[in-house]
């Protein structure tokens, strides 16, 4: 009898714990990471340099550790599959310093990531094109010349290497650092054919969708609505090396606006140029596109003075 219960009470405490793990929440990558590279950091302090990329484009980067040294070997590489960490075996050809900063080219709708690194016995910079190959980093040292015809996307990996307190591991510095990982390196973009409508009259007007937002140029935008109180004008400041936007004005007609749509929106990088309103510089989000600045559409509304909204099939803008 004693058995039985006992028996019964083990399989009571089973199916408890059963219950509790399959209720318990996936524990996300970032979770994961931190303990790893506490993990990492513990076993060997001298191996505190950390890169994270996303050489899969797959929203989980991988993370590779490594010394600072004239020899600063790889020695940790990891990502996480699943709800699992999963190992990278990481090559023996590079140094750590080859992916604290990555560049990606756009080769025909392909990505090439390069890393470049100083070589050990010289002063010669060497580049690496770096592909995940199953679980295993490879790095094939290449000519730049080899990329340099290509586009350069919009790319940005991480780097760290203050993570130690006293000697140790801190988990808050190393937990505020996987934290201010960007999804940025995976911009996604679309050719936008919504018409537009402007107090009920339709424009031809080409734009992008980026990361699910209306993005146009900047002065299309400007010349659909010169007739109405939301004018303002665009112009491009040689002192100031910067847009300058006037609200209130004209807009000046250049030539070229509303000339059609762009062909290639894989040609796309972060517009780094300062912006400025009435003298005022603001910080906007927008992309260069095949040479042309687009900005995002509700950015222009809050500027100029004017609404943005969607009826199902045309970005309507209207101005009070």
């Amino acid at each position: 009898m004693k058995k039985q219960i006992i028996a019964a009470a083990l399989s009571a405490v089973t199916a408890l714990s059963a219950a509790t793990a399959a209720a318990a929440p996936a524990e996300s990558w970032r979770d994961a990471f931190v303990t790893r590279l506490m993990r990492a950091l513990s076993q060997d302090p001298t191996s505190s340099e950390v890169a994270m990329t996303d050489l899969d484009s797959n929203g989980i980067p991988e993370a590779f550790v490594f010394k600072n040294s004239s020899d600063g070997g790889i020695s940790t590489g990891f990502t996480m599959t699943g709800s699992a960490i999963t190992n990278i075996r990481v090559p023996k050809n590079i140094i750590g310093a080859c992916l604290e900063d990555i560049t990606v080219y756009n080769k025909d709708g392909r990505t090439i990531f390069v890393g470049r690194e100083i070589s050990r016995n010289s002063s010669t910079i060497c580049f690496y094109k770096l592909e995940l190959s199953g679980n295993e980093l490879v790095a094939t040292r290449i000519n730049k010349t080899d990329v340099s015809p290509y586009p350069v996307i919009t790319y940005e990996d991480m780097y760290g290497n203050n993570f130690l307190t006293s000697g140790y591991p801190d988990r808050t510095k190393i937990q505020d650092f996987i934290n201010s990982y960007d999804k940025v390196n995976n911009v996604t973009t679309s050719q936008n054919a919504a018409p537009v409508k402007v107090n009920g009259f339709d424009w031809d007007v080409s734009g992008y969708v980026v990361n699910n937002a209306n993005y146009y140029k900047i002065r299309d935008i400007a010349m659909i609505v010169r007739s109405t109180p939301a004018k303002f004008n665009v112009d491009w400041s040689t002192d100031l090396n910067a847009v300058t936007v006037a609200t209130g004005v004209p807009y000046a007609i250049i030539g070229g606006e509303l000339s059609g749509d762009a062909i290639n929106a894989s040609n796309i990088q972060e517009n780094t140029a300062p912006i400025y309103v009435n003298g005022q510089r603001v910080e906007l989000q927008a992309y260069n596109i095949d040479g042309n600045n687009y900005f995002k559409i509700r950015d222009i509304a809050d500027i100029a003075g004017f609404n943005v909204d969607w009826d199902g099939e045309h970005v309507l803008i209207t101005s009070p």
